[in-house]
């Protein structure tokens, strides 16, 4: 939520502070207080409070002398001397008080419009209206707009919209319908107040199909007149306007979310079609380069080949459009996996600063936050990507990862929970929940997790080797041998990761050839050679000069990111599960 106060606005989900625009940098014991007071304005928020809320976990035993000092430099970055207070108040021995008037942030929630086309295939064009509309009205001010996956639930569901904007926390609902006969279309929204049910404003919209993204515009600018709010930046000039790109581009789109190889296939086709109708469509670069990087993910291409087509395509597409939030969080996602960690930073950084409330760069940047120890970074992100959209599976599944690579084995199984609760068939948050039971000797659930993540995997070869580990480390020597073998056996006919391999030789205990096979992966690039640089799986490797050495080659420069927790990471063992 963004919170206003005299010329400081704060964003108590991400966690910073701005002054006139600005970011003010302020550390995160004094962060947590001032979110605190600006969660009960008025209202005397007693010093056990803050205690319980910054210090709940005994890990600091002289807290008076923390929590003045937090305030302290609070009331420095606020320039609010205790003698004449503007913001906080001090009652001695008691608390603090927030004496400013404070601004909270409209919000918003846009509903998955209804398709009234003849053509019933026609659900790509009316969800990615849907959310080409979320997408727009992240470019306004201060309003807080629900998350895709949030959203996405009430498709095709009977609703009342005071009920879903109580739900949803949000102030107002957009909704419509979208038809399309041909090249012409027909949209009509409304805005709900979610407080009375009341209209807020309504519009028809009769058009040629090149007119979409205008239609877009004047919803977004209509939108933000109702919420009394204002956009952060116009609207980005380089869009297609020719219906036959935009319809191409609206297929790729609506496949690449299926996260499947052939439905990954078969988007490029569209976002290629997309570019040869307009060349100059940025975001159809976008897409195409996208899913050549989710092939190598998937495990379907060599990275250097995939990654060398993504490098191409996205350098085409900035050169169109360089403030993209999303063309700058896909660059930043393929510097994170080339291991060129201080351009990744700051493409994450830029993406975050175009969209600050697009969850997408947030859950992507924890990944790297993770990657290169900055554990704690990497959970503010995660924990901020998930507020912005609590019902999307890969949040939800970023703060299970992140939990498990900073060791916190228990946070990670209970949040892997709630994570199958929303996506029961994502195969990875059974995986990971099965190494954090293993963590803490529930060997038995952690075979049971792990068997169900491999069947959700349908033979991913991530899958496989993450699974075989399991196997491995449980004693279950004949299903990790198995793994092993059609593992290699793929490598025969086509690509498959080395690091699935070297997965599974570590659970079974073999470490010569399990970093013979890193080895290889390094020599590939695999993608995710990377995580084995923070998974407490790899604690048995650490002192081996192999595994040294190919962790220098993965962050040969991380010390001058300000980080050497991977370099210099005290690592425990991780507790090594009973055979069965």
């Amino acid at each position: 939520m963004i919170v206003r106060f005299g010329p400081f606005e704060a964003d108590t989900t991400g966690r910073r502070l701005r002054k006139h625009g600005h970011t003010v940098r302020l550390r995160d014991q004094a962060m947590e207080v001032l979110v605190a007071l600006l969660e009960r304005p008025g209202e005397l928020v007693t010093r056990d409070e803050l205690r319980r809320r910054l210090w709940n976990h005994g890990t600091f035993t002289d807290f008076d002398v923390g929590l003045n000092t937090a305030v302290s430099r609070l009331r420095q970055v606020l320039n609010d001397p205790p003698g004449s207070p503007r913001f906080i108040e001090t009652t001695p021995k008691r608390g603090y008080r927030f004496l400013a008037p404070v601004q909270r942030q409209p919000s918003v929630a846009v509903l998955p419009f209804v398709n009234q086309s003849p053509d019933p295939d026609g659900d790509y064009f009316a969800d990615g209206l849907t959310e080409e509309l979320i997408g727009a009205l992240w470019r306004i001010e201060g309003v807080r707009v629900a998350g895709r996956a949030t959203v996405w639930r009430f498709k095709n569901q009977k609703y009342d919209p005071q009920t879903v904007a109580k739900e949803l926390e949000v102030d107002a609902i957009l909704e419509g319908t979208v038809r399309r006969v041909a090249d012409q279309i027909r949209i009509h929204v409304h805005l709900i107040n979610g407080q009375d049910g009341f209209e807020l404003w309504s519009e028809r919209y009769d058009d040629d199909l090149k007119e979409i993204l205008a239609v877009h515009d004047r919803v977004t600018n209509c939108v933000a007149q109702a919420l009394k709010a204002r956009l952060i930046h116009r609207a980005p000039a380089n869009r297609t306007h020719d219906p036959a790109a935009y319809t191409a581009y609206l297929r790729g789109h609506y496949l690449i979310k299926r996260h499947t190889p052939a439905n990954s296939k078969r988007a490029l086709e569209y976002f290629e079609e997309a570019i040869g109708h307009d060349p100059g469509y940025a975001l159809a670069y976008h897409g195409a380069s996208l899913v050549h990087i989710l092939y190598t993910l998937m495990g379907e291409a060599p990275p250097a080949e995939a990654f060398a087509k993504a490098e191409q395509l996205l350098e085409q597409g900035l050169a169109i459009q360089t403030d993209s939030a999303m063309l700058q969080n896909t660059l930043a996602m393929l510097r994170m996996f080339q291991w060129r960690w201080q351009e990744s930073e700051r493409a994450y950084e830029n993406a975050i600063a175009l969209e600050p409330l697009n969850p997408h760069p947030h859950m992507m940047y924890a990944l790297e936050r993770s990657f290169v120890g900055l554990h704690d970074e990497a959970l503010r992100e995660a924990r901020t990507a998930l507020e912005l959209d609590p019902s999307d599976p890969m949040m939800n599944f970023r703060v299970v990862q992140c939990s498990y690579y900073a060791r916190r084995y228990e946070a990670a199984v209970r949040c892997s929970r709630t994570a199958i609760e929303l996506a029961p068939d994502f195969p990875y948050t059974y995986l990971y929940m099965a190494y954090s039971l293993l963590a803490t000797g529930a060997n038995e659930e952690a075979w049971s997790m792990a068997q169900r993540g491999r069947t959700l995997g349908h033979g991913q070869a991530l899958c496989e080797g993450q699974f075989g580990y399991v196997a491995g480390i449980l004693g279950r020597t004949t299903e990790a041998h198995g793994v092993i073998a059609e593992l290699t056996a793929r490598r025969q006919r086509s690509y498959s990761p080395a690091f699935a391999i070297a997965w599974t030789l570590l659970g079974l205990g073999d470490l010569d050839a399990c970093l013979e096979w890193m080895e290889i992966a390094l020599n590939e690039h695999d993608s995710y050679l990377a995580s084995a640089l923070v998974f407490p799986a790899y604690d048995p490797l650490r002192s081996h000069q192999k595994f040294i050495r190919l962790r220098e080659q993965v962050v040969p420069r991380l010390r001058s990111l300000g980080s050497t927790q991977v370099l210099e990471y005290n690592y425990t063992s991780q507790r090594k599960a009973p055979v069965k």
